[in-house]
């Protein structure tokens, strides 16, 4: 097994897989050949009788999980004695019992209910020219099937936004030009939900087919290109999404000062960054049903109950105080049910009249993701001048986004992208465009840190590019281009000022020297020196999140019971983040009373009409202030009965008394001099260790150092900035969004899309919340904590980078700059590794 042996077999293996492609167009024909080669020279290494130690890594098992440590990690944060409960590590309140299955969620449906199942487009930018549901009608337990002509007033989704969402119909019929793969033509009814799916996949579709603009290259190639401002009416208050207060429509170009002489250097490059799926635990769901007439009760999984409603409301052709919407709790949403569990509600809400029967959906999990587009697709086109030093001068960028076959509430996604692409740094200069790319594709939606996650991952993709030109470590070139306390943003905010205390500089150093940071980086290069076939990598990263709460309103209801028992009515949804915990913390901490007294109730547009979205990772806090100012009131209801009764005795002389214990408020939030009202900081490193071969990774350790303020409660804090790196580490490594020619999309299921599992989190996972540091505008000093710690998650991607960077030196490469777009897949890695045909030697021959 020498070397002419192994050459002459990787020539036959690569022609084989030549002469036989695969079919599949998820990987190209250039890697499957590549990673077969690598796995036949592990092979023919494994067989020498001596393999040289830098050869050994190659052989190494580090990715499958019998040879991967379970993840472990240490958690740190501070208290306010003051505030017990709040600020305390005080796990969810209903974690038990969704732990054991016994939570209720809206996919629970209702006894007795019929069950549906949608009926979505299989063409894109066609005609359709008939839809046929005879051979459905024919299964058995098939009761009916629902389509357009059964919708009793308005047939469209987009009346509350107006404008380009006026395009989305509820139901598309025959005549209609069906513009993307998924959109709804009707649903099954029928008595089981295998009998309501197997009848939906049995409904005929015909269509005369056009040409399909399927990506977003396509739609510039064609010149589908328009500025934000000239698509139709732009939408003032769009409900589930959040606008900075500044108008950022035709970009933003802010010159604080002139081009420095001295800025002579520039980056000018692209970083294409891809799509990401919804995968929330409970797909889309509702349950509907016509009671007393014509008014209408529906338990949906949402995360806008009042767009929701206005929606049905104009679909059914009844007034709001005739649809009540409630939430027992969502399994989860990250942003996927502001408008998108709209379609499902209203064809649930449609068949329910038509039937006359309770009707309940819940999608299947492949047809969920045809349906309902996240994150979208963003290129950000740039170029940035600096001085020899990596001393940054002047921003020029273009955003180039994708919101499938319409704007609409797409708008706020990149107004987001445009308003946090600055990062944590100072330009002198500093200007973004927009150009929207509409495409043949399912509209896309918010997604978990919507916009941004992609343009805070761009910043620090630009200084990676800055400090490779100029030789410097990457993290002098953060540090030195770092805002300072004065400095405003180009989007009206002033750095410590008001919300704005920077603790960016503070968190960089302090997480420096917590983690020996420039140890490790000397420890990884030695690695680097020794081993040829895995490399290692380390990078930093800090995140500055601004929140611009001023876009929420929230009210809360309490009542107070006989027997000291309180129940808590809220704005806000609960979708597994914590809110109701957080909201019966402040509450108790407020009624001076034991936090088991405090029951948070569903979600109900009966109780607490008029509330925003919950999203944001603002909707906790506003919701928690309106329930401390209506506990407030409770407070002053009781005073006349306390004379140092018990909890329970104040509360049944108070009913005996007659005094008034249901109260309630609505909470809005000022603003401060700032554009944004506050800002969440963070910082991260992290390591890696990448297979040069296969371009697999693992993160071997992730330490996160964040500054939520006082937080509300540790324990769901932190448990919500884990949870949402993880999430930003699936987006960035193994969530790959592909369509064919056809606009159809690829990625269909745990099969094909690929989330986080247990054994993606990194093998130790350390965060720490930075102690003493109030936000001094916030909800009890609290801060926003899951969105903000997601783009952190550019320091996975540099530290990929920087074990790149080791390899391509060694295969000849060089150690210049090279572009990495997302997602950084074991495809992207091995192809940036470059060609290994002359590396791949046996050792000895």
């Amino acid at each position: 097994l020498d070397q002419g042996t192994f050459k002459a077999a990787a020539d036959a293996l690569n022609g084989e897989i030549a002469a036989n492609p695969s079919k599949d167009p998820r990987h190209s024909m250039e890697y499957r050949q590549n990673l077969a080669q690598s796995f036949l020279y592990k092979a023919f290494l494994a067989a020498q009788a001596k393999v040289p130690d830098e050869f050994r890594s190659a052989l190494v098992d580090f990715i499958p999980m019998h040879y991967r440590p379970v993840s472990s990690g240490a958690e740190s944060w501070g208290t306010d004695p003051k505030e017990g409960p709040v600020s305390q590590y005080i796990p969810k309140l209903a974690s038990r019992i969704q732990a054991s299955g016994e939570a209720s969620y809206p996919s629970d449906g209702a006894p007795g209910a019929l069950f549906a199942q949608v009926v979505f487009a299989t063409a894109a930018n066609a005609k359709l020219l008939a839809v046929d549901p005879t051979e459905a009608l024919k299964l058995p337990g098939v009761r009916d099937f629902v389509a357009a002509s059964d919708v009793p007033a308005v047939n469209n989704l987009g009346t509350v936004l107006g404008g380009d969402n006026l395009k989305e119909k509820l139901f598309f019929e025959a005549g209609d030009t069906i513009p993307a793969v998924g959109v709804l033509l009707g649903v099954v009814v029928a008595d089981t939900w295998a009998q309501a799916r197997a009848g939906a996949k049995k409904v005929q579709q015909s269509y005369a087919k056009s040409h399909v603009v399927s990506n977003m290259d396509a739609a510039r190639r064609l010149g589908h290109t328009s500025k934000p401002e000239d698509l139709a009416a732009p939408i003032t208050t769009p409900p589930g999404r959040r606008q900075p207060r500044a108008d950022v429509t035709r970009g933003v170009a802010v010159e604080h000062a002139a081009p420095r002489a001295d800025a002579a250097l520039s980056a000018k490059s692209t970083l294409k960054t891809g799509a990401q799926q919804h995968f929330y635990m409970e797909t889309q769901s509702c349950m509907a049903r016509k009671v007393d007439g014509n008014i209408w009760e529906l338990v949906v999984s949402d995360q806008d109950c009042n767009f929701t409603q206005g929606v049905l409301s104009g679909i059914l052709g009844v007034p709001a105080h005739n649809i009540r919407i409630s939430v027992p709790r969502a399994g989860g949403g990250f942003g996927g049910k502001l408008t998108r569990q709209t379609p499902v509600a209203a064809a649930c809400a449609v068949a329910a009249n038509k039937t006359g029967r309770a009707v309940q959906i819940q999608n299947e999990r492949s047809d969920d993701l045809q349906m309902v587009r996240g994150r979208e697709f963003m290129d950000f086109e740039y170029n940035a001048t600096f001085d020899a030093q990596g001393k940054v001068d002047t921003m020029d960028m273009t955003i180039h986004f994708d919101p499938g076959y319409f704007y609409g509430d797409a708008a706020g996604d990149l107004s987001m992208a445009v308003s946090w692409s600055d990062g944590s740094y100072h330009y002198n200069s500093f200007k973004v465009n927009q150009e929207v790319h509409v495409t043949n594709t399912q509209h896309t939606t918010s997604q978990r840190a919507p916009g941004n996650l992609q343009s805070l991952v761009a910043a620090d993709a630009i200084m990676e590019h800055v400090s490779r030109t100029v030789g410097r470590p990457l993290e002098e070139v953060m540090q030195l281009n770092f805002y300072k306390e004065g400095d405003k943003t180009p989007f009206g905010d002033t750095i410590g000022k008001d919300g704005f205390n920077w603790t960016v500089p503070q968190l960089f150093k302090q997480l420096q020297e917590s983690t020996k940071y420039q140890d490790r980086k000397k420890a990884v290069q030695e690695y680097n020196a020794k081993n040829r076939w895995t490399k290692k990598g380390i990078a930093i990263s800090t995140v500055k999140y601004p929140m611009g709460t001023t876009f929420y309103q929230s009210g809360a209801l309490i009542c107070v019971y006989g027997d000291g028992s309180v129940l808590v009515s809220s704005g806000g949804c609960e979708l597994g983040q914590g809110l109701a915990t957080k909201v019966a913390l402040v509450v108790a901490d407020t009624l001076k009373c034991d936090l088991k007294k405090i029951t948070v109730g569903d979600r109900d547009t009966a109780k607490v009409p008029n509330n925003t979205c919950t999203g944001g990772s603002g909707t906790s806090e506003c919701s928690s202030e309106a329930a401390i100012l209506a506990a407030n009131k409770v407070v002053e209801a009781l005073k006349p009965y306390r004379d140092g009764k018990t909890w329970e005795e104040t509360c049944a002389a108070a009913v005996a008394g007659g005094a008034q214990l249901m109260q309630t408020a609505f909470w809005q939030n000022g603003g401060t001099s700032n554009t944004d009202v506050y800002a969440t900081y963070g910082a991260c490193t992290s390591e890696v260790m990448v297979d040069v071969l296969t371009g697999e990774v693992r993160v071997d350790r992730v330490d996160i150092l964040m500054d939520l303020g006082t937080q509300l409660d540790a324990a769901v804090d932190i448990g919500q900035l884990q949870g949402g790196f993880v999430m930003a580490m699936g987006y960035l490594l193994t969530e790959q969004v592909m369509y064919d020619d056809q606009g159809t999309q690829l990625n269909l299921g745990t099969w094909e899309y690929k989330i986080p599992s247990a054994y993606d989190i990194p093998v130790e996972f350390n965060v720490s919340l930075l102690k003493d540091s109030p936000n001094p505008v916030g909800v009890k000093g609290s801060k926003a904590s899951a969105e903000p710690a997601m783009g952190l998650v550019s320091a996975v991607y540099l530290s990929i980078k920087d074990a790149l960077y080791a390899a391509r030196q060694q295969t000849g490469a060089g150690a210049a700059w090279f572009p990495l777009n997302l997602p950084v897949t074991t495809e992207a890695i091995r192809g940036a590794v470059g060609t290994l045909d002359k590396a791949l030697v046996i050792p000895g021959q």
